[in-house]
Parts: C-alpha cells; sequence; structure tokens
C-alpha cells in the first residue's frame, strides 16, 4: 500500500513537470525554457536571435539613411533650380536694353536666390548636417563676420562622405558633401599634369583630403578629414605669377603616383561678384565691393560669371547622379537585409518554435492522464484495511 503510494506521488510529480513544459511552451511558443534542456538546440537559436539583432540593427540605421539621402536627393534639386534661375536672370541682365534699376532689381533677386542657397546647403535631418562630409555636427557653409561688407560664405566641412554598413564588415559611402553641391572644379590634374588654381580655392585629392599652403605658400601640404597635418609630411611645391589676386601653379611632373587633384572653386564667391557688378561696381580681391566698373567691365564680368554658372549647374547635376546611384545601392541593400531578417525570423519560429496543435493534444492527453489518476488516488483512500485484506 505505502510502495503504491509512493509510485502514485511520483507520477504525479512528473505529470506536473510535463505540465510546466506545456504550459510554458503554450504560453510563449518557445520549444526551450532553459538552454540546459537542449544544449545544441539552444546554441543554433543563439546564433539565429543574434543574426535577427544584427540584421534589424542594419535595416534601422539604412533606413535612417534612406530617409537622409532622400532629403539630400531634394536639396540637390533644389538647388540645382536655384541655381538653374540664376542663370536666367544672368541672361537677362546682358540684354543690351536694361537700364541700371533693372539690374539693381536682378542683383537684389539674385541676392535673395543666395541666401535660399545658403539655407539650402545648411540643411539638416536627425541633427546632422547633411553635406558637411565626415564630421555631421559642423554647419556646412557659415557666413563671415565681415558679410554685409565682403560676402564671404564658407564651407567648413570636408571631401570625406560617411560610411554606412550595408552587411556585417561591408560599408558604402552615403550621400554627397557641398564639393559636389555648391563647388565646381576650376582645374584638375592628375600625374604628370599642371595644377592651376587661385588662394581662395581648395586643393582636394581622390581620397578627400585637402592639400593648405605652408606659412610661405610656396608649398601645398595633405591634411586628413580633421584639418591634421599629416605625417610623415608630404609637400608639393608651388609657384605663383605675381598677379592680383595671384594664380598658382603646380608644375607638369611635380604630381606622381596614382594621385589626382581638384581645384574647388566656390560658387557663393561668384555670386558675389555678379552681386556686385549688377550694382555697378567691380569686386576686390577680398571680396568686398571695389571701385565703379564700366558697362564694358560689368558685361565682361557678368558673361564669365553666366560661363562659370553653367560649370557650376553641371558640377551639381553630375553630383545629384552621384547621390542617385549611392541611393539605390542602399535600396537595394534594404531589401536583401529585410529578406535575411525574414528568413532568420522564420528560422528560429521552425527549430525555436512550439508546435501548437501537438502542444494542444498533449495537454489533453496530460488532462485525461490526470483525471485518470486522481480518480484511482481517491479509490485507494476510500479502502479499508478489511476491504484491503479481503
Amino acid at each position: 500500500m505505502i510502495d503504491m503510494t509512493s509510485h502514485m506521488l511520483n507520477r504525479i510529480t512528473n505529470l506536473n513537470v510535463e505540465n510546466e513544459r506545456i504550459s510554458y511552451q503554450m504560453s510563449t511558443g518557445k520549444v526551450l525554457e532553459n538552454g540546459s534542456d537542449d544544449s545544441v538546440l539552444y546554441s543554433r537559436l543563439l546564433d539565429i536571435e543574434d543574426n535577427i539583432r544584427v540584421y534589424g540593427g542594419l535595416k534601422t540605421q539604412i533606413n535612417k539613411t534612406t530617409a537622409q539621402n532622400n532629403v539630400a536627393d531634394s536639396s540637390m534639386g533644389e538647388i540645382k533650380d536655384s541655381i538653374d534661375r540664376i542663370k536666367v536672370d544672368l541672361m537677362k541682365s546682358l540684354n543690351a536694353g536694361l537700364d541700371d534699376s533693372s539690374r539693381i532689381a536682378l542683383a537684389t533677386n539674385i541676392a535673395g536666390l543666395r541666401d535660399n542657397l545658403f539655407s539650402i546647403s545648411n540643411t539638416s535631418t536627425d541633427g546632422e548636417y547633411i553635406f558637411a562630409g565626415s564630421d555631421t555636427t559642423i554647419q556646412t557653409f557659415t557666413k563671415d563676420a565681415n558679410f554685409d561688407t565682403n560676402g564671404k560664405i564658407s564651407f567648413d566641412g570636408n571631401a570625406v562622405l560617411r560610411k554606412v554598413a550595408v552587411e556585417p564588415g561591408t560599408y558604402r559611402e552615403r550621400g554627397v558633401t557641398a564639393y559636389d553641391a555648391l563647388m565646381y572644379n576650376s582645374d584638375t590634374a592628375g600625374k604628370g599634369e599642371q595644377l592651376n588654381f587661385y588662394e581662395t580655392e581648395r586643393i582636394i585629392d581622390e581620397d578627400g583630403q585637402e592639400w593648405k599652403f605652408n606659412a610661405g605658400k610656396n608649398t601645398v601640404q595633405r591634411y586628413d578629414k580633421n584639418g591634421t597635418l599629416i605625417t610623415p609630411l608630404v609637400e608639393i611645391a608651388v609657384t605663383n605669377d605675381a598677379g592680383t589676386p595671384p594664380k598658382y601653379t603646380i608644375a607638369s611632373g611635380l604630381i606622381t603616383g596614382n594621385r589626382f587633384l581638384e581645384a574647388k572653386h566656390n560658387y557663393f564667391d561668384d555670386l558675389n561678384i555678379v552681386i556686385n557688378a549688377l550694382n555697378g561696381y567691380n569686386t576686390n580681391v577680398d571680396g568686398t565691393k571695389g571701385a565703379v566698373a564700366s558697362s564694358s567691365e560689368v558685361e565682361a564680368t557678368l558673361r564669365t560669371m553666366l560661363s562659370n554658372t553653367s560649370k557650376q549647374y553641371d558640377a551639381t547635376n553630375i553630383g545629384h547622379a552621384e547621390l542617385g546611384g549611392r541611393n539605390n545601392i542602399f535600396n537595394i541593400a534594404l531589401e536583401k537585409i529585410e529578406t535575411k531578417e525574414v528568413h532568420y525570423n522564420i528560422l528560429f519560429q521552425e527549430i525555436g518554435g512550439a508546435d501548437l496543435s501537438k502542444l494542444a493534444m498533449q495537454s489533453k492527453s496530460l488532462e485525461m492522464t490526470y483525471q485518470a489518476l486522481y480518480s484511482t488516488v481517491s479509490k485507494m483512500h476510500s479502502l479499508s484495511l478489511l476491504n484491503f485484506i479481503k
């Protein structure tokens, strides 16, 4: 009798353990409650969960990047529209029948378009300036303290694009910088070629590193994206033509290896010259309003600036196309990541998910076993010693 009671209690304990397993699996949908239940399966599930987290993180980052790229794409479109309108105004200004008051009105209009370009170039999203380069916390363009007199607007970023992961260990460049948006090449040079540029222009190489004058302005030296002089020191000798302003030259043969240099011209400098010319003045080397210009000087200046505006539009258009190509890379990457994320979620469910239909049958079977067992226990307790002896 005692052995039978002990056996019954042991059966009930086992049934309770089974009931806990079924209850846990039905409530959570998971096969394993503890890793020790099946160490091999648990290890596989951990690996799958890690992949789900990785691709989920990549998806979040790419979605953020896509939103920023869309803003950049829209901004580049607005920049092109503004440049196109400036180009139209410049063509109007060259009309022989245009009087001084009409040109002053055009100057006011172009000044407004310049302010619009300044605002667009400083567009930010999620606290990041989209055209600033690698450090997106820095405002892209800033106005000089004496802007009202010299019209100077400077680019404070760099030419290095930020990279975003599109796969574990794989990164792609995102967006464009102001070099692509509002600066055009005044000259370019590769190995064995000559480069001509002015002091106000910025020299960058194929890696996005900038080359700046030394103190004596007889060499240019390489700086990294943070504005730090790169060591060991690399210098290229320059000469100038002693003009006003002086034009500097890197002679043929001084550019070696696979290095490629671009002299980037700030379009805002051109707009300052345009506004001064439409108001009837030349522009000094420092950007301030110069002496009163003759009609022939005004016309010559405006024709040059019209040509430069066409260069800028072409440069911005190329930058816009490059942005579209980069955006497409992220769109394709997002599709791949979403596919992999779905795959791993399905795999996790197939391997680690509980079979609810099977669990329902086990639960019903367990319920019937409980009923039978407790019925037996009840009958045992109703037996007397006399009935037991009989």
